[in-house]
């Protein structure tokens, strides 16, 4: 099923479309500046199943008479529009109650759900007391192994389900049958309690605001991968919200999008790490690196990428290491050591004389079709129609290279040109290889 979502006129948005399509089962994580509209977004989703939603969240005056919101889930239109005699949105067509059970938005405090079942746990504490004297319970083993590797700690090895009138409650037994209730351990231990619940009971969307407002950077960082196995295995999405750069980094590129707010449209996009850490912190940085050879190689792979490449998704980095055996070796030092990056985001590109030796034959590593730009070009300088000749005779590659960009008879961008204009058909194909690896599509 997929969900569309469009605001109209509410609080400061004035126009946001937004879709997930809930077949997926995966993480969608939207990242942006505060009062950009997140929390809007949030409550929207909530709203369709709790539709006093914005009344009990919300100050009052966020709508007005041009205020709706439009929701499509799957075949099915349910508009809410501003009613003067509530002054919120209403909608007049009853949305199903499974469509409603589908989904379940967690917001911050005081307003989530889970602090609402604080009182839950609370009036059910008697049986939950039987229950354990009685030693009726259940050790939950995945949920054990999922805040040990959250937190890397052995206290919830003690940990306890208690089935009460079909709700699950969870205690960590200590001494001479007492306990700890959930509710009594730390907010975040208690908040992915809560998260595990949710997962576990299969609804088709999971929406969490401010997913890392209770948990520590380390907790934060390993959270993400869980939650990832999860929603393979249960088969749900789960989206939620974020400004830590902890868990951002730990995101894959198809899990992140970023909203931003013009002066007529709020726009969500897909967007890399590096990409929204400098536009939200200031921070510089690169998602994808490319070693080569020489500086004349680097120019000529940005000229490559310039001419063929389209839509680049990731902000990339090409540094010359010098010599074909320098950047197979730090390449391979990459692989064990992750200086760079993660293995996946570091390519070789080498001279194409290099091209039948065993190191040009290793995983991410690829050859221009030319033996070096040099070499390419005093091949083609010997031919009697190449124009402009020198007066001097120029019998290595380098030397002719260096001598007709100082003579000023061709710039490095004119030169480029001219090699792929020479094998077009062979720099396209070769071009692929860049085109995917910088692409949103990899």
């Amino acid at each position: 099923m997929k969900i569309e979502i469009e605001i109209s006129n509410v609080q400061h948005i004035k126009k946001l479309k937004f879709n997930l399509d809930l077949s997926q089962c995966k993480l969608t994580c939207i990242i942006g500046k505060n009062g950009v509209g997140k929390t809007t977004l949030i409550k929207s989703i909530k709203n369709l199943a709790l539709a006093d939603t914005f009344a009990k969240t919300s100050a009052g005056g966020i709508f007005n008479e041009s205020s709706t919101i439009f929701y499509r889930l799957g075949n099915d239109d349910f508009i809410f529009a501003y009613d003067a005699s509530i002054k919120s949105l209403n909608c007049k067509t009853i949305i199903p109650a499974p469509l409603k059970s589908a989904l379940t938005v967690e917001l911050p405090m005081p307003y989530g759900e889970r602090f609402n079942f604080f009182q839950s746990i609370s009036d059910a504490d008697p049986e939950i007391r039987r229950a354990i004297i009685l030693e009726q319970y259940e050790k939950p083993a995945e949920l054990i192994e999922f805040l040990h590797d959250i937190y890397s700690e052995s206290k919830f090895e003690n940990l306890v389900e208690v089935k009460i009138k079909n709700r699950r409650y969870y205690c960590i037994l200590i001494e001479n049958s007492k306990y700890i209730r959930e509710d009594y351990l730390s907010s975040g231990e208690y908040f992915l309690i809560n998260l595990y619940r949710k997962i576990t009971e299969q609804c088709q969307l999971i929406v969490i605001d401010e997913i890392d407002i209770s948990l520590d950077a380390a907790a934060q960082a390993h959270l993400i991968r869980k939650l990832r196995e999860f929603c393979s295995k249960y088969k749900v999405n789960i989206f939620f919200t974020t400004h830590s750069l902890a868990m951002m980094r730990t995101l894959r590129s198809n899990e992140m999008l970023y909203m931003q707010t013009t002066e007529t449209e709020t726009h969500i996009y897909s967007a890399s790490y590096n990409y929204i850490k400098s536009l939200l912190f200031g921070f510089s940085g690169w998602d994808k690196y490319i070693l080569t050879e020489d500086d004349v190689l680097q120019k000529f792979i940005e000229y490559i990428i310039s001419r063929y490449c389209k839509n680049i998704f990731f902000k990339y980095k090409i540094i010359y290491i010098g010599g074909s055996p320098n950047v197979a070796g730090l390449l391979r030092r990459n692989i064990s050591e992750g200086f760079f990056s993660d293995a996946q985001n570091v390519i070789a590109v080498l001279d194409g004389d290099q091209r039948h030796l065993r190191l040009a034959r290793r995983p991410s590593t690829f050859c221009i079709p030319q033996d070096s730009v040099e070499k390419a070009l005093f091949e083609y300088y010997q031919e009697d129609d190449f124009h402009p000749k020198l007066p001097e005779t120029y019998n290595e590659p380098k030397r002719l290279y260096e001598a007709l960009i100082r003579e000023r008879k061709m710039t490095e961008q004119h030169i480029f040109s001219y090699l792929c204009d020479r094998r077009n058909d062979d720099m396209i194909e070769f071009a692929k290889n860049l085109n995917y690896f910088l692409s949103h599509s990899n």
